[in-house]
């Protein structure tokens, strides 16, 4: 997958995590939601900050140390270790990530967006782990994926199977999710190279 990476700028696998650890994190993602922890995603950031959800329409959990279950304390030591391994790899200096549960219901999806705010550069990897274990073809929620510099012409599209890693450099690729017929589980996040 590193070798991806450095080649591509992105990169997929589904060797990273051990499925039935991928099915754990789904049914606690499924958990969490029925519990009704999970908020409206926005778009922007400040005083710009609101949502839209014909823009993006998925609900988030952030995952935090303070407040992790077990499991997500054993995916937060999985996570520690990929970002030793980036920086070991590219000399990003990252210093930190940030993930959060992500759950589309039936319809919803997100724009074409690139995922650094606008005058900002601290997100350098971006990382999604889908969570969907019976995704078939038809069911949508697919990944697209576009080129940096002709943002229409499209590079690839990535299906959410469980287990399904991507990387992707978060300043460089437009990419959109696509709408889902069926729940989209995913936990997404972004390795910085900011302190906090």
């Amino acid at each position: 997958m590193f070798d991806e990476l450095a080649f591509k700028n992105w990169a997929s696998s589904t060797e990273l995590f051990p499925k039935e650890f991928c099915r754990k994190l789904a049914q606690e993602c499924q958990r969490l939601h029925a519990q009704g922890v999970f908020h409206k995603a926005s778009i922007g950031r400040g005083a710009t900050k609101t949502t839209h959800a014909e823009i993006r329409g998925d609900l988030t959990l952030w995952i935090d140390k303070n407040s992790a279950t077990p499991l997500q304390h054993d995916l937060l030591f999985s996570l520690n270790t990929l970002l030793e391994r980036l920086n070991q790899s590219f000399y990003l200096g990252l210093k930190r990530f940030e993930i959060h549960f992500a759950l589309y219901p039936p319809g919803a999806g997100y724009d074409k967006h690139l995922d650094n705010h606008r005058g900002s550069g601290e997100r350098k990897i971006t990382f999604i782990l889908y969570l969907n274990e019976h995704w078939q073809k038809g069911h949508g929620g697919e990944l697209s994926l576009y080129q940096p510099d002709h943002e229409d012409i499209l590079i690839s599209q990535i299906e959410p199977r469980l287990g399904t890693v991507m990387l992707f450099r978060s300043d460089l690729f437009p990419h959109q999710v696509e709408k889902s017929n069926q729940p989209r589980l995913s936990i997404t996040g972004w390795f910085r190279d900011d302190a906090s």
